[in-house]
This record gives C-alpha cells, sequence and structure tokens, in this order.
C-alpha cells in the first residue's frame, strides 16, 4: 500500500489508531501518501495539535512545510459558478452567526467544541471569598489524578476556581504529597469510587472526605455548577481545555461524554458537597 485518503479526517479521533496505520505507508522506490480530507473540528483534536500547532503552521494556510502540503479551500475559491442566492445564504449567516461563517464557512478551527455543557465561565483573578474547599478526581494510568480548588460566592453567585495539579500515574504517597502541599488542612471532597485510597489518605492525616453518589448526580451536579458564574483562574490550562471541550454525549440528552471531565469532575465533587452540605463551613480542622 503505498496511499491512504481518509476522508471526514476529524471523525477519527484516535490517534494511535491514525499512527498504526500511517506507519503501514513505507514502500520503497515510490512516492508514499497520506492525504487527510477535514471540515476543521476543535482544536483539541490531533490533526491540529500534530500538524498546525506543533509545526508552528497557521490554520487556513496554503503552504508546504517539511514533508506536509497544506490546502485550504472556501467558496471562496469557487465564487464565480455559485448562484447569487446561495452567496446571500452566505452573506446572511456571515452578519448574524459570526462564529458559524468562520467555522463552517470558512474552515476556522473550533476553539471550544459545539454543544459544550458549561457556556457560563470565565477567565479571571482567583478570589480567596470564604475558606477553600477541594475537589479531587483519582486516576492512574489512562487518566489524571486531579485537584482543583474553589471559593464559593454565595451572595454574588459566583464560583472560584484554581486548578492545583492534573497528573498521571501518581502513586498513593505522591498523591499525599502533593495534597499536603496544596491543601493543608483544608477539606479535600474525593471520588467516593476509590474508598480504599480515600482511608489510605485519611490515615495519613488529610482532611479528605468521599464525595456524595447517586443516581442522577452527574446531571444534578452539573446543573448546580451551570447555576453559577464560574470564574477560571489563568493558571488553570488543563481545566480549561475540558470546560472548551465537554459536552452532551447527544444534542438532545442529558448524559455527558466521558472525557474531558477529570478536573469539572472535581470541581463538580466539591461544589455538590458544599451546596447540599447543610453543615458546610463547619467541618474544617485545624
Amino acid at each position: 500500500m503505498t496511499t491512504w485518503v481518509l476522508d471526514e479526517a476529524e471523525e477519527l479521533t484516535d490517534e494511535e489508531t491514525f499512527e498504526k496505520i500511517d506507519f503501514s505507508i513505507r514502500t520503497i522506490g515510490i512516492q508514499n501518501r497520506v492525504l487527510l480530507v477535514l471540515n476543521p473540528a476543535t482544536k483539541e483534536h490531533f490533526i491540529y495539535k500534530k500538524f498546525f500547532e506543533d509545526k508552528g503552521v497557521q490554520a487556513g494556510s496554503n503552504l508546504i512545510k517539511g514533508d506536509t502540503t497544506y490546502i485550504h479551500t472556501t467558496y471562496l475559491d469557487n465564487i464565480d459558478n455559485l448562484s447569487e442566492s446561495f452567496i446571500n445564504q452566505i452573506e446572511s449567516i456571515k452578519s448574524r452567526r459570526p462564529e458559524k461563517y468562520k467555522h463552517q464557512i470558512l474552515g476556522g478551527w473550533l476553539d471550544k467544541a459545539e454543544g459544550v455543557i458549561f457556556t457560563n465561565w470565565t477567565i479571571g483573578k482567583y478570589e480567596q471569598v470564604s475558606k477553600s474547599v477541594f475537589g479531587q478526581d483519582f486516576g492512574f494510568s489512562n487518566d489524571p489524578t486531579t485537584l482543583v480548588e474553589c471559593n464559593i460566592d454565595t451572595s454574588n453567585k459566583r464560583i472560584y476556581v484554581n486548578e492545583r495539579f492534573c497528573l498521571q500515574a501518581l502513586t498513593t504517597s505522591q498523591i499525599y504529597a502533593l495534597n499536603k502541599q496544596h491543601c493543608l488542612h483544608s477539606l479535600i471532597v474525593a471520588d467516593s469510587a476509590e474508598p480504599r485510597l480515600i482511608s489510605e489518605l485519611q490515615s495519613a492525616g488529610l482532611n479528605i472526605v468521599p464525595a456524595i453518589k447517586g443516581q442522577g448526580s452527574v446531571t444534578y451536579g452539573i446543573a448546580l455548577l451551570q447555576d453559577y458564574d464560574l470564574i477560571i483562574s489563568p493558571e488553570s490550562i488543563n481545566l480549561i481545555k475540558e470546560l472548551n471541550n465537554y459536552c452532551w454525549l447527544e444534542k438532545k440528552s442529558n448524559t455527558p461524554i466521558d472525557n474531558h471531565n477529570h478536573l469539572i469532575d472535581a470541581l463538580r465533587y466539591a461544589v455538590g458537597y458544599q451546596l447540599e452540605n447543610p453543615n458546610k463551613g463547619n467541618y474544617f480542622i485545624y
């Protein structure tokens, strides 16, 4: 095999699968070609990172860089053959829906995915309105262990959020050391799916409790977060990426995708515990 054409390439989201096929195009004595035909998706897609961000190529370019040829086309390249009614429709979209025009018509890469769950957030300074509470989600090889700090301003319906860490392959002792460094004696509300790990961290001296879970707790926790303005610190790089890509599984469903959610889940644990706990504010150990 010497040529691979992948149409609708944005639908392939697994870079490992791409590389397996890409590396198999390797016949000697003839030109080997891989053609990716796509409509740009979100900037979190591996194609954007691999071929644009990592190579320093501006989106929308027509050029050759290294062994890659970039060809970007839009309706403007074929405008002499388009009807007046079609062009009028495009102009209407351009004036009414500039973001849609930029993405769907001009082929721009989205900073955030379509149908994202959270649109109620901005980047701003982390404010210490009251005592901080931390949320933690556990992972290891495939998923990261995360820690977020949050401060709830109930009077003004704001939640200030600061990402503390998002790291893979952490051992229990490493999680303990990082939690102790960032939290001191403040409360940590952690993923209740890991009771053994929570027990070990409690025994080591951390003020850590399991998150409140149950049927519908994910969508309920999302609704709680949507009811507040979320102020995300500029340092929360991984959390910002999640907020830009955390979507519903289907447009009309109440089930979120199980991806781009490790820091969001940690935030949901911390906020849900405080807003649903009648003793909130009285559980700090000094």
